[in-house]
């Protein structure tokens, strides 16, 4: 569909690197060891894509599954006015197209392709309410390098950044709006922006394709934990400590890898007062329980 957006209304106010830091915040930025970069300045790192609308909550009145995740850095209304969008990974800018001051919907927006050989998949990300344009149309971006600033253009109360990622150049043009598409047709379009991240954020640590595939198809933790895991994987061990730290620490956004070995025991320190626990080594970390302690990493 093509603007306006009807009845929409605003959403409320090559080698393997080790997997050691993900998340860290670079002026103002969430990125995975510089490479991968969250969207908008001043994110949360406990909530990445935090914000109003999700992906596929109903817009519209109900006629539209929401594409993509309007992200938001501060708390109130218009605290992400002005604050920089900056593309994700590598990319070539394929549209630019400025507000005209009047119709309800995307305002300026831009549409990037992106060509990093680190990305998930076959990737698009639009991003639009933009305050305006830093970048051109043709012009190669790095990773993290600004395409715009976050606004409320479209006629937007509250300034934000609607961000989706498709699965490839939006069949319907640059103002693909998917008013009264099937829930099916917008999945088969647009992936779910968490699980393009999640997978983008394992690759940049390393995780192999078919763990990256199974991250981008949005599949339960333990689904994902299968597969990379393989014959070490134990439903029935799912909830104990090791195994839910390793959950832990990929929804936060460290990729751990799949085990090198079983569990192996660690002795009862009775001189420092320390009960018997385990340890396992991964990839990339190794974690150590005792019995009341939090799960350590590493140490």
């Amino acid at each position: 569909m093509t603007r306006p957006r009807p009845g929409h209304v605003p959403p409320p106010p090559g080698e393997r690197q080790p997997g050691t830091g993900a998340r860290t915040n670079q002026a103002g930025f969430i990125t995975v060891q510089g490479r991968l970069f969250a969207p908008l300045q001043g994110l949360d790192s406990d909530d990445v894509l935090q914000g109003g609308y999700g992906y596929l909550d109903l817009t519209d009145g109900g006629q539209t599954y929401h594409p993509g995740a309007d992200l938001n850095a501060g708390g109130s209304c218009n605290a992400d006015e002005g604050l920089l969008v900056v593309a994700p990974l590598r990319a070539v800018v394929r549209a630019l197209y400025p507000w005209d001051g009047v119709s309800m919907g995307e305002g300026s927006h831009a549409w990037l392709e992106v060509t990093d050989e680190l990305r998930p998949g076959p990737s698009w990300v639009h991003c639009d309410h933009l305050l305006g344009f830093d970048c051109a149309e043709g012009q190669e971006l790095a990773p993290g390098e600004v395409v715009g600033s976050c606004g409320r253009s479209g006629g937007w109360d509250c300034a934000h950044l609607h961000f989706e990622v498709l699965r490839g150049p939006p069949r319907d043009g640059y103002w693909q709006w998917p008013y009264q598409w099937p829930k099916e047709a917008v999945e088969a379009a647009y992936y779910g922006p968490r699980a393009w991240w999640d997978a983008a954020s394992a690759k940049v640590q390393g995780a192999r394709p078919p763990e990256v595939e199974m991250i981008l198809s949005g599949a339960q933790a333990a689904s994902v934990q299968a597969v990379v895991w393989g014959a070490y994987w134990d439903p029935a061990a799912a909830d104990f400590a090791i195994q839910s730290a390793w959950r832990a620490e990929w929804r936060r956004g460290v990729w751990r890898g799949a085990p090198l070995a079983e569990e192996q025991p660690i002795p009862e320190d009775g001189a420092a007062g320390k009960p018997a626990g385990a340890f396992r080594a991964f990839e990339y970390g190794v974690c150590c329980w005792l019995p009341g302690e939090p799960v350590s990493w590493n140490g």
